[in-house]
């Protein structure tokens, strides 16, 4: 079920309020308001640009439009506005539903231009406006897909790529339950899912969208995405091995997981990581010890598998590596180092 966008926790908000930081507020008369039926805009701060302020103070009429446009940007960058109820009854009073199109039009000429957050607060607009259009949020993915490309590898942007990522993936998978027929959707949802080691979703996300566009041509994105089918044959594989030891099929999934070993997937550390879990699982001691060290070794942080050798190493009454592994344990606990 797709959620109501002004329901949902503003996780964006400290990036785009700032983008407010130029709009004046001023309330209009209430004999003006009841003049022209906008009662519902008595006491309420309404948002001018300073060239509309000076008009306003001047007793020049603004266009319905200018208003409009400085609400709607009011409305995407803080979601729980607190006057969002009269900014869209003013809204919807003097435009139709196509007012969604013209905000997302706005979106996408933002994001023509680079201008992230503009792009986004229009595209919250749209959603805003209407929350299950499929435009609105497929253009949402879109725009902070872009968004978190452009900053990635920048430090100090580490927790906004995080929840543009994090949005992008799940307005992905809205626009696909909104239109299970619309095509490109599916092919963000595969890197989505790839992203994140899911690959049988990611396998079936690029199947679903192949089918969608075949007899379209075969464009690049199309190219790409039976590249990636081809790529993940295997790992949908090793995938299915990890799920049944998970799922307590022990045996059988040690024996489709060993079969990895001394392939190029031995360089990936979460093959050895299952693998080591599933023999410590049925009593193999020494396989155990011997797949944790080789996790530790491809990924020295992983807390889990520096947990695991100290208290193997101490079960096996190995003292002083158990001990060495149980400082690391508790110097890697509560850090953001790699695990399960």
């Amino acid at each position: 079920m797709i959620p109501e966008f002004s329901g949902r926790k503003d996780e964006l908000k400290d990036w785009l309020t700032g983008e407010l930081s130029g709009y004046l507020y001023d309330q209009l008369s209430p004999s003006y308001c009841e003049r022209s039926g906008l009662g519902f805009l008595k006491g309420v701060p309404l948002p001018f640009t300073p060239g509309n302020y000076v008009k306003f103070q001047d007793g020049e009429e603004l266009a319905v439009s200018e208003i409009a446009d400085n609400m709607i940007v009011n409305l995407g960058a803080d979601t729980h506005f607190r006057y969002a109820a009269p900014y869209k009854r003013f809204l919807a009073r003097f435009f139709d539903e196509k007012l969604v199109d013209v905000v997302l039009s706005r979106s996408h000429a933002e994001l023509g231009r680079k201008m992230y957050r503009r792009a986004c607060i229009y595209a919250r607009a749209a959603l805003l406006l209407d929350s299950e259009a499929r435009d609105a949020l497929y253009n949402y993915a879109c725009v902070c897909r872009e968004w978190y490309l452009s900053l990635e590898g920048e430090d100090e942007s580490e927790k906004l790529v995080a929840v543009l990522k994090s949005e992008a993936g799940r307005y992905f998978e809205y626009t696909t339950e909104a239109d299970p027929d619309f095509a490109p959707a599916w092919y963000y949802n595969g890197y989505t899912y790839l992203n994140q080691a899911l690959y049988s979703k990611a396998q079936l996300a690029w199947k679903r969208f192949v089918s969608l566009m075949e007899g379209k041509g075969e464009d690049e994105a199309v190219k790409d995405a039976k590249e990636r089918l081809a790529a993940l044959e295997e790992p949908v594989v090793i995938e299915s091995g990890i799920n049944m030891l998970l799922s307590g099929r022990t045996e059988e999934g040690l024996k489709t997981l060993e079969a990895f070993v001394g392939t190029g997937y031995d360089s990936w550390w979460p093959l050895h990581f299952y693998l080591a879990c599933g023999y410590r699982q049925l009593g193999f001691i020494p396989e155990a010890i011997e797949g944790f060290s080789r996790v530790v070794a491809l990924a020295p942080s992983h807390y889990e598998s520096n947990l695991a050798l100290a208290q193997l190493y101490a079960q096996t009454g190995q003292d002083e590596l158990a001990e060495k592994y149980a400082r690391k344990a508790d110097l890697l606990a509560g850090s953001a180092g790699p695990r399960s």
